[in-house]
């Protein structure tokens, strides 16, 4: 076998290896991405659990050698080139920019993912969340206005919403509608309960309207 044949393998192998720590890392809503006080929820593949990119590579298995992510981001690059009208390889890039806190390389990525699958709303509310990160709270909810659209009951965009109406916009009063229409969709929504305190705390200090 070649070695460039044993190296494109090595990387498809971490790719897949990946892909399967990413789904079974958004399932666990114990970490925290951000060092705010409130949680942020990943809506990749609609999960319910996951947050803001939570540093991937940790949690690998003992002796599992360290992912090289330039390598996997040059083999998705290949293939977003190779497939013009494909958002998979788009979005991936996306995800793996995401979980490493690269914001600014995931929003564009979503951008291009997005431009070819307008309606994926996890997509599109992954992309408000880097918007987040990066200081941009009203592209952020401008994104997440976009995915309730699609889906009015998209319930980590919702989530999501009030957060960022809470720690970007300070806008009470949209935080506390948003929390109110997840409440009724889903009381049990992970982290719901947790976000009463701070709107209250918010709604104390007189904070009322967004900035």
């Amino acid at each position: 076998m070649k070695k460039e044949t044993v190296i494109a393998a090595v990387v498809f192998f971490a790719v897949g290896f990946l892909a399967g720590y990413i789904t079974d890392a958004q399932l666990n809503w114990s970490a925290q991405r951000r060092a705010a006080t409130l949680p942020h929820e990943h809506s990749r593949d609609g999960a319910t659990g996951g947050v803001a990119g939570e540093g991937m590579g940790q949690g690998l298995p003992e002796g599992h050698p360290p992912i090289d992510f330039g390598a996997i981001a040059k083999v998705l690059e290949e293939q977003a080139a190779g497939s013009p009208k494909d958002p998979e390889p788009r979005l991936r890039l996306a995800n793996l920019f995401y979980d490493q806190g690269q914001w600014q390389k995931a929003v564009e990525w979503y951008q291009k993912s997005l431009e070819l699958d307008p309606k994926n709303v996890n997509a599109r509310t992954d992309l408000g969340t880097a918007y987040f990160n990066l200081g941009r709270p009203q592209d952020a909810l401008a994104a997440y206005r976009k995915s309730l659209e699609i889906d009015p009951n998209h319930q980590p965009t919702i989530f999501n919403s009030i957060v960022v109406n809470l720690e970007g916009t300070r806008d009470v009063a949209a935080a506390q509608a948003a929390w109110d229409r997840l409440s009724r969709l889903n009381p049990q929504y992970p982290g719901l309960d947790r976000l009463k305190p701070r709107l209250d705390e918010l709604r104390a200090s007189g904070a009322s309207s967004g900035r």
